[in-house]
């Protein structure tokens, strides 16, 4: 886990991803839904979290994610994920649903 959640997350939700995730896992999805908890799929499971989202997070995290430039991430979002790069060859896709 050698993601730093902080660069697109409030603290208060880097936090509580942190809490479900071990040193090992492999993230490879997080779930976001509007007035639903938070899912963490990793190269091995999913992980319900017990924080439940909301619309004004999932804006906050879309316009970090984006950079503030949503425009060039709208087919991404218009087929419901976006990815991220890492400074590795992998790659993170996130998950946004209504």
């Amino acid at each position: 886990m050698k993601f730093n959640f902080s660069n697109y997350f409030p603290e208060t939700i880097s936090n509580e991803i942190k809490k479900y995730l071990q040193e090992d896992d492999q993230l490879e999805e997080i779930r976001l839904r509007n007035s639903r908890p938070i899912i963490l799929k990793t190269h091995i499971h999913e992980i319900i979290t017990s924080y439940s989202i909301n619309y004004e997070d999932i804006i906050n995290v879309l316009q970090k994610v984006c950079d503030n430039s949503i425009y060039s991430y709208q087919n991404q979002i218009c087929n419901g994920y976006i990815t991220i790069p890492r400074r590795t060859s992998r790659w993170d896709s996130w998950k946004l649903r209504n």
